[in-house]
């Protein structure tokens, strides 16, 4: 689910990214802590928000990373002289 109020996670750099993650598990874990689960619930939908964007992001840059071997193949690694 998405919050309306949550910025565009897209726009956020990838350090930025895992800062706002980073910080949200705290405050989850601080929300527990005192019992606050109605709170809890509302970061961990932020939270879900955040992963899954660093979760789009890692599957391109291995979508890239294969895409460029695949292009490379065996060609450079066989010397026939």
């Amino acid at each position: 689910m998405f919050n309306p109020l949550l910025d565009d996670p897209r726009k956020l750099k990838d350090k930025d990214l895992e800062d706002k993650i980073l910080n949200l598990t705290q405050k989850f874990h601080i929300a527990m802590r005192l019992g606050q689960g109605g709170l809890a619930q509302q970061i961990v939908l932020n939270l879900e928000t955040y992963k899954m964007e660093q979760q789009r992001r890692q599957h391109e840059m291995v979508k890239e990373i294969q895409e460029k071997q695949k292009k490379q193949g065996l060609d450079d690694l066989i010397n026939v002289d």
